[in-house]
């Protein structure tokens, strides 16, 4: 069943307007970043609006379970402060992401913008500390103690989760008084609760976070609290993977931001049809940002039936990572497997 997207106020043109962002800012180490150009100028953000009305599960809430995959980010996550020097402003941030899967497309009438579209110039509203701290932390990715979680095989959080990565997929499950979100990365579940339970204690967090759910009428609207603090690297977000020798300024991927134990999302899924679903964050944590910072893109698309979930072998081949944890050299042993 396919359904109208509507985008109230004067989006339609002027979202198509060209973005700084790109799943990898550089093969190798970029020149000295130029001073920071004038950021791009986006107009407010406006939620998608859908016709479409979703079936109803036995106890009456709107059905969206199945398998879906990502849909992969059509710009970065966000605006650089320094872009760096001879580099199209305007790629898409899954330039890079190969797969044996075809990846699913942007639905029709959707309109290509940056993650980040709140404050509209697409830059992440770091505080001084937060911007130093992110500087240093880039600075140090050869040292084991300041990796990306991600590449450390820890939970992502939320709502780095949601961001697409090649060959990744998600399986949503509805139950009486609750919506399951299972992540084909890492083997990552959450369990939304939607019955008005209480936020658990404070001093109860956990690496994904504590979550609690409701429905405004098709949207399914989570309140996520209770994080881990005690890994600094559990960033934010973050997609695919930060080239080395790209310095923190001139990043589009939102890499090397840990948050504090002030850290709150509010997440928004919102049925455009049958097949997809859009998403919205709102972050808050404000020994982090200067102000709440939202991010919105679509997200999933139904799977072929043919698709299957499948074993998410985090270490596997990773010489250098394996190098820096263990001390154990593998580069030699690895296996180039022929091409067809």
């Amino acid at each position: 069943m396919r359904s109208a997207i509507a985008i109230a106020g004067p989006l339609a043109a002027a979202l198509l307007m060209p973005a700084a962002g790109s799943a990898q800012d550089g093969s190798s180490a970029p020149a000295a970043p130029r001073s920071a150009a004038a950021a791009p100028s986006y107009p407010p953000y406006v939620r998608p609006v859908s016709s479409f009305v979703p079936p109803r599960t036995p106890d009456g809430q709107p059905d969206i379970s199945g398998l879906y995959l990502a849909i992969p980010l059509p710009r970065g996550i966000e605006t650089p402060l320094v872009p760096l020097p001879n580099r199209a402003p305007n790629r898409a941030n899954s330039e890079f992401s190969f797969s044996l899967n075809e990846r699913p497309k942007l639905p029709d009438g959707a309109i290509a913008r940056p993650v980040g579209v709140d404050p509209p110039d697409g830059r992440i509203p770091l505080t001084p500390e937060a911007l130093a701290r992110r500087k240093d932390i880039i600075s140090k990715q050869e040292k084991i103690e300041y990796l990306d979680g991600r590449v450390l095989c820890l939970a992502t959080g939320v709502p780095r989760s949601t961001i697409p990565a090649p060959v990744v997929g998600y399986q949503i499950f509805q139950k009486p008084g609750a919506v399951v979100i299972f992540y084909e990365q890492n083997h990552l579940y959450r369990t939304i609760p939607l019955d008005g339970r209480a936020p658990l204690d404070p001093n109860i967090r956990k690496a994904m976070g504590v979550s609690r759910g409701h429905w405004e009428g098709n949207v399914l609207v989570v309140e996520v609290t209770n994080f881990t603090t005690n890994f600094s690297n559990n960033w934010v977000i973050g997609a695919i993977s930060a080239t080395p020798g790209v310095p923190a300024e001139s990043l589009t991927t939102g890499h090397g931001i840990p948050h504090s134990d002030q850290y709150r999302v509010t997440e928004r899924y919102t049925p455009i049809d049958a097949n997809t679903i859009h998403y919205e964050a709102k972050i808050e944590d404000p020994q982090v940002f200067t102000q709440p910072w939202t991010i919105a893109y679509y997200a999933f698309a139904r799977a072929p039936k043919s698709y299957v979930p499948v074993e998410y072998a985090c270490f596997e081949g990773n010489d250098k990572n394996l190098l820096l944890m263990t001390n154990t050299d593998i580069s030699g042993v690895r296996v180039n497997v022929p091409e067809e």
